[in-house]
């Protein structure tokens, strides 16, 4: 596959091919987002007792590694929102696509906390205002929701992508930066550097180096450095991963529970290989635009309104009928979300901050160019009049431009 792969152009223009928007990625950002929602409903303390759900459990513990199908989904869509875009219009459609329905979840799940519904935690008035900012875990300010830990990485990695928009995102750029990101990650673990550990996000960056990657490999068609970072990210993902305190160890050992978990960091890498490469095009349906727009109103509000209402329905209802129920109904509040609050505001947000990028435009007066002075010709002392005629006055210069309202 490696060597048969065409040369690219550092330049080189998009190879376009299978359909112009990517629904299996809605699919897939679904799928992940579903599968940390019954991740935590299967885990909660809600249902008054830890082991609610003991066989179903048992695959729906896997769904915490959703997060990391995120990430790499991110790394793909990220860059390819970012080719050909200013910095400043990348920015304008990541903060269009990101606060209205984050500031809609902090009000009304900070209302709710503050109301004595919480889940664990009542939120101070300070908690609350740096939750709206989405800059609370830079603050070290507890988040008003234990989702939110993952929107600080995506926004770190934002920054990043907006800084390389800046310099201009080509072909050979993006391997630079893909390479220096690696060296760095490692250089920092090394050397215990804070500071670079903050900006290099050293738990999700091997997911976002193999998505940027991918998409090389789906812009521009398989060549040996994108599948090197590919295999980079999935490398530094598997230590990472094994790194940690795995639940699924404890549950079917360490050799089984390794080997698990291994699998299923695999499979989601193998799933967006399959993507980049164009194998999985036919799954064009346009109904899963639809399941994709639920997708990010879903995950910011699942876990508070989950545990709210298993609260209350597992009781009268019984676990296995309260389980589908409760899942229906966080669907359907990410369903009204998308329509109440993230269609009508993300339009009008994005336009007006792409308005804010040119308002130094409208307020720019043209100075009008400075007449050039009529010049008498020379004249020898014996040939000069006694008495010259006046020079005609010059024409009026035009009335300067005059911004709206000035």
């Amino acid at each position: 596959m490696l060597a048969a792969a065409p040369r690219v152009a550092p330049d080189a223009p998009a190879i376009l091919r299978g359909p112009s928007r990517l629904r299996v990625l809605d699919l897939l950002r679904f799928c992940a987002a579903l599968g940390v929602v019954l991740f935590h409903f299967g885990e909660t303390r809600a249902w008054g007792t830890p082991n609610a759900f003991p066989a179903l459990s048992a695959v729906t513990m896997f769904g915490v590694y959703g997060v990391r199908l995120f990430f790499l989904i991110s790394g793909f869509v990220i860059l390819m929102s970012a080719w050909g875009r200013t910095s400043g219009h990348f920015a304008a459609s990541r903060i269009a696509r990101l606060y209205p329905a984050y500031w809609a979840s902090v009000l009304v799940l900070g209302a709710l906390a503050v109301a004595g519904l919480i889940t664990d935690h009542r939120p101070t008035f300070a908690e609350l205002l740096a939750n709206l900012t989405m800059l609370q875990h830079g603050l070290r300010v507890r988040d008003l929701e234990i989702v939110y830990w993952t929107l600080w990485q995506e926004l770190v990695f934002y920054v990043l992508v907006a800084c390389f928009a800046a310099v201009g995102i080509t072909y050979r750029r993006c391997l630079a930066f893909l390479g220096g990101w690696v060296f760095l990650l490692v250089i920092a673990e090394r050397v215990d550097a804070d500071l670079l550990q903050a900006v290099l996000l050293p738990f999700s960056a091997p997911y976002f180096i193999a998505g940027m990657a991918l998409f090389l490999i789906h812009r521009f068609g398989g060549s040996m450095f994108p599948w090197l970072f590919v295999g980079a990210g999935w490398a530094l993902a598997i230590v990472s991963v094994l790194g940690e305190k795995l639940p699924a160890v404890d549950r079917f050992g360490p050799a089984l529970g390794s080997a698990l978990v291994v699998g299923v960091i695999s499979l989601i890498f193998l799933v967006m290989v399959a993507v980049a490469v164009g194998a999985l095009d036919r799954l064009d349906w346009r109904w899963l635009t639809a399941l994709g727009a639920l997708t990010y109103p879903l995950y910011l509000f699942h876990h508070h309104v989950g545990f709210l209402l298993i609260q209350a329905l597992h009781g009268p209802l019984g676990n296995r009928l309260a389980l589908p129920v409760v899942t229906a109904a966080v669907l359907a509040v990410a369903y009204a979300v998308h329509r109440l609050v993230e269609r009508p505001l993300q339009p009008r947000l994005r336009a007006a901050l792409e308005r804010s990028l040119t308002a130094d435009a409208a307020a720019a007066v043209p100075v009008p160019p400075m007449p050039t002075p009529v010049q008498a010709p020379m004249q020898t002392p014996m040939e000069t009049p006694m008495e010259t005629q006046a020079p005609a006055p010059l024409a009026e210069a035009p009335a300067a431009y005059l911004p709206r309202g000035g």
